[in-house]
């Protein structure tokens, strides 16, 4: 017998876990062997009670290894937990919007002088104005519901001003089209590789490479985790979803399947860490952290909203943000009418929580002290 009880193999770890200085994070072991075996903890001897071992490990990497090992006369055991350290974390927030190219219609067929005369896009201004905010715009490459779009039909017009406002907003890929749900949860990377290309390309070429970043979710949050190698030769890095438990089809609940849904197939004990810890883990097997937002705002009303903020844990640092731009468009068959009030409330909230804007695609959830 031995466990380590007080964590669990992928634990992003930070102040809050321990004590911080500028080499180290100093965090308590507990855990679980049999009485009469001998245990270390990273070579050191542990703090025995009964079946109880408490021991002290210094984090001093980003990314560390903790290993326990008991021994007695039926052998040796030998349990490894792999954690990583969130290095002077702070409280900082992420707001993306799915399912994106309403907005680069009506420009690319109004053609407007700015791109901020276009509604959407110019209340994401007025947000970010108030608030700081930050805004990444995960993209379609086709519009499936009025069908006279693609990003190949968008001008060149605007890319200095794309350029001009790339510290708050930034355009990403999210799939080819919406339909059909799922695209790419039984494709092969060949496929999501092409039409990830497609779309960095149209943006490149509207925009210019700055204003693109590496995509934090796919559309549906779902792709085989093999699949992830081909995100991750273009940059990606993490990865966030749902992870709402079993559902077949929308309103289907399918209990005897352990895989979440829009959560790349990962098995449901994530969904509970992920709900019930700091939303966010690091996968050592892919290389890459996923994690979870605390609310979508197309789901969430303003009521639903503040709850969702005043529920929080002090601890929480990290705060992720999001919603589906189409609910902000009149002729939108699912349209909310208050759809960009629910997104400035939560941005609103965000900012009074003590939340800084950052980028989650970089570093660790936004965190970019290791790259300093």
């Amino acid at each position: 017998m031995l466990e380590i009880t007080n964590l669990r193999d992928g634990a992003i770890l930070n102040r809050h876990h321990g004590i911080e200085t500028e080499n180290y994070l100093e965090i308590k072991i507990e855990g679980l062997a049999a009485p009469q075996a001998e245990v270390t903890v990273n070579g050191e001897a542990v703090l025995r009670y009964d079946r109880q071992f408490f021991a002290t490990v210094r984090l001093t990497q980003r990314i560390n290894k903790i290993t326990a090992v008991a021994s007695d006369y039926f052998g040796e055991r030998t349990l490894t937990l792999t954690v990583m350290w969130d290095k002077k974390s702070y409280r900082r927030c992420h707001f993306f919007f799915d399912d994106c190219c309403f907005f680069l219609r009506w420009i690319a067929q109004n053609k407007p002088q700015s791109i901020f005369d276009e509604m959407f896009l110019g209340r994401l201004k007025q947000i970010h104005e108030k608030y700081n905010s930050k805004f990444l715009l995960n993209l379609f490459y086709q519009d499936d519901h009025h069908k006279d779009f693609c990003l190949k039909d968008f001008p060149e017009d605007y890319k200095e001003e794309f350029q001009a406002n790339k510290d708050w907003l930034r355009l990403s890929f999210h799939a080819y089209s919406e339909f059909p749900d799922r695209p790419y949860q039984h494709t092969d990377s060949v496929k999501l590789a092409e039409d990830y290309d497609l779309i960095y390309n149209e943006v490149c070429r509207f925009a210019g490479p700055e204003c693109f970043m590496a995509p934090m979710v796919i559309h549906w949050a779902m792709t085989n985790p093999e699949n992830f190698r081909a995100l991750q030769e273009r940059g990606t890095r993490c990865l966030t979803g749902a992870y709402m438990g079993s559902i077949v089809s929308v309103k289907e609940k399918a209990h005897s399947v352990s895989v979440t849904d829009i959560g790349y197939h990962y098995e449901q004990d994530v969904t509970h860490y992920l709900t019930k810890a700091a939303g966010m883990m690091y996968d050592r097997k892919y290389d890459i952290i996923i994690g979870t937002n605390i609310l979508c705002c197309n789901y969430t009303d303003i009521e639903g909203i503040r709850k969702r903020f005043a529920n929080l844990k002090p601890e929480r640092d990290v705060i992720g943000l999001m919603t589906h731009e189409q609910y902000s468009f009149p002729d939108y068959f699912n349209y909310i009418p208050n759809h960009l009030d629910r997104v400035e409330e939560a941005c609103r909230l965000a900012a009074e929580y003590g939340c800084e804007p950052a980028w989650f695609a970089e570093g660790i959830w936004g965190n970019m002290a290791w790259e300093k």
